[in-house]
C-alpha cells in the first residue's frame, strides 16, 4: 500500500513535467512565429522531435535513480508487451542482415525511443492533462492555419493560382502539413460540443478542410470520410458534432472550387490519378523475396525510383514499409497490437458513451493510422511523434487504474542508466554523423528520410 502510495506522487510530480516537454514539442514545431534551426522546417522539427525523445527519457531515468524504492507503472499486458519486443528485435535482426546496418540500427533505435515515448506517455490518464495537451496542440497549429489564412489572401488579392507551396509558408513538402491535419481534425469535431465555442471551432475546420483541398491531399480526405462514417456506424455522442464536420466538409468543397475558378487554376481534386503511389507500391511488393516474409531489408533504408523521378524515400504506405524493411514477422506483430488498441477501444466506447475524450483520442489514432496507408504519417518527425503520442494517451484512457508496480532493484537501476547513456551516445554520434554530411551549398543531395537532406554514407 505504501509503494503504490509513493508511486501515485511520483506520478503525479512527473506528469506536469510530462506535459510541459510535450507541449514545448507542439509549440517548437508547429507555431510558425519560431525560425528554424537548421536548413530546412523539416530539419528543424527532426532536431527538435530528438530533444523531446532525449528530455523524456532524462525524466525517467532521473525518476527511477532519485528514488530509493521506485517503482515502474505498467499499462500494458503481457502479450502486448512480448508483441512490442518481438517487433523492435526484428527491427535489429533486419539491421543487422542490412547492407547499411549503421543507419538502419540508428532508425531501429529511433523507432524504439518512440515506443518508450509512448509507454511512458500512457501513464498521462487524467482529465485535466489530457485536456491540456490537446488545447496545446490546437492552438499551435490553428496559428499555423491563420498564417495560411492570410497567404490565401494575398494570393486572391494578387490574382495568383491558389498554389499550396506558396500558401503553406515554410514546407518543403506540402504533405508535412496535411499529415498534421489529419490529428487535429477529431478534436475539432470534439470542441464543436461545446456552444460557448462552437463558431470558432466551425471556422477553424472549415480552413483545414480548405487548406486539404487546395494541397489536394486526397488521402487525407479520405481519411477524414472513412472516420466520419466509422464513427456514425458506432452511434457515439458526437454524432451531430460528426454530420456539422460533413457538412463542413461539403462547404470547403464549394468554397475551394469558386476560389479556384475564380483565378482559374484548374485544380482536379478528383483525379484519378495515384501520382506514382499504386506503381510505387506494385514494385516494391514484386520486389519482394522470401526474406522479407521473416526478415527485411533493414529499418529506414527503403530507394526505389520509378522512371527518371527523384527517388521514394519511403514507399507512402505503412504497411508495405513494414514488410520491406522489417519483415513479415514483424508487420503480424504491430498489426495485432494496433488491432488490440482499436478492439479495447471500441468496447470501451459502447461501455462509456460519454467519455468523448477517449473518443476524441481514438479517433485522432486510428485516422493517423488511416492515412499512413496513402502517405508517410510514421515517416515525418511531427506526425510521427503526434501517432505514438496519441497511441500513448489512448492506452493511457483505455487502462485508467488498471496499474501493475514493479519494484526495481539498485542493480537494475544502474544497468539501465549504462544502457541509457551508452545507447543515446550511439545515436546522437550518428544522427549527427549524417547531419554533418548536408553540404546546401552544393544543392540539395537525395538523402535519408531521417533528416530531410544529405547522405548516409
Amino acid at each position: 500500500m505504501a509503494l503504490f502510495k509513493l508511486s501515485e506522487k511520483i506520478m503525479a510530480k512527473t506528469n506536469t513535467v510530462k506535459f510541459l516537454i510535450i507541449s514545448l514539442f507542439l509549440l517548437n514545431t508547429l507555431t510558425p512565429l519560431i525560425p528554424t534551426i537548421s536548413y530546412d522546417y523539416h530539419n528543424h522539427q527532426r532536431i527538435i522531435q530528438i530533444a523531446f525523445l532525449l528530455s523524456l527519457c532524462t525524466l525517467l531515468l532521473t525518476v527511477l535513480l532519485k528514488h530509493k524504492k521506485p517503482t515502474y507503472t505498467v499499462l500494458f499486458d503481457k502479450k502486448s508487451a512480448m508483441f512490442f519486443l518481438a517487433f523492435i528485435l526484428s527491427g535489429f535482426l533486419s539491421s543487422i542482415a542490412s547492407q547499411e546496418k549503421s543507419f538502419s540500427l540508428l532508425y531501429t533505435f529511433h523507432i524504439s525511443l518512440l515506443f518508450g515515448a509512448m509507454f511512458y506517455i500512457s501513464t498521462i490518464n487524467d482529465k485535466k492533462s489530457v485536456l491540456l495537451i490537446i488545447y496545446t496542440l490546437l492552438i499551435a497549429h490553428t496559428s499555423l492555419v491563420l498564417v495560411c489564412l492570410l497567404n490565401i489572401i494575398f494570393t486572391l488579392v494578387e490574382q495568383q493560382h491558389l498554389n499550396p507551396y506558396i500558401i503553406y509558408s515554410g514546407f518543403i513538402n506540402i504533405r508535412f502539413f496535411n499529415q498534421v491535419q489529419v490529428f487535429i481534425l477529431p478534436f475539432l469535431i470534439l470542441l464543436l460540443k461545446f456552444k460557448s465555442i462552437q463558431r470558432i471551432v466551425f471556422i477553424v475546420l472549415f480552413l483545414n478542410l480548405l487548406l486539404i483541398f487546395i494541397g489536394q491531399a486526397r488521402g487525407a480526405l479520405l481519411s477524414f470520410f472513412i472516420f466520419s462514417v466509422f464513427a456514425l456506424i458506432l452511434k457515439t455522442t458526437l454524432k451531430k458534432q460528426i454530420l456539422t464536420g460533413l457538412v463542413c466538409l461539403a462547404l470547403s468543397c464549394i468554397t475551394f472550387y469558386i476560389l479556384d475558378s475564380l483565378n482559374k487554376g484548374g485544380a482536379d481534386i478528383l483525379r484519378a490519378s495515384s501520382s506514382g503511389r499504386v506503381d510505387l507500391w506494385l514494385n516494391t511488393l514484386s520486389n519482394l523475396s522470401w526474406k522479407h516474409f521473416l526478415i527485411g531489408s533493414g529499418p529506414g533504408v527503403f530507394e526505389m525510383s520509378l522512371g527518371s523521378s527523384a527517388p521514394f524515400s519511403h514507399p507512402h504506405n505503412s504497411l508495405i514499409e513494414v514488410l520491406n524493411e522489417w519483415g513479415g514477422v514483424a508487420l503480424i506483430c504491430i498489426l495485432i497490437v494496433i488491432f488490440n488498441t482499436l478492439r479495447k477501444s471500441i468496447i470501451h466506447l459502447k461501455n462509456h458513451k460519454k467519455d468523448i475524450i477517449t473518443e476524441s483520442i481514438f479517433y485522432s489514432f486510428a485516422i493517423g493510422i488511416t492515412y499512413s496507408l496513402f502517405s508517410g504519417v510514421h515517416v515525418m518527425p511531427v506526425s510521427q511523434t503526434l501517432l505514438f503520442i496519441m497511441w500513448g494517451l489512448l492506452i493511457g484512457r483505455l487502462n485508467k487504474n488498471k496499474y501493475k508496480h514493479i519494484p526495481i532493484n539498485v542493480y537494475a537501476k544502474l544497468f539501465l542508466a549504462c544502457v541509457f547513456i551508452l545507447a543515446w551516445f550511439l545515436y546522437l554520434q550518428k544522427a549527427v554523423e549524417i547531419y554533418n554530411n548536408i553540404d546546401p551549398d552544393n544543392g540539395y543531395i537525395y538523402g535519408p528520410r531521417f533528416w530531410s537532406i544529405g547522405q548516409r554514407a
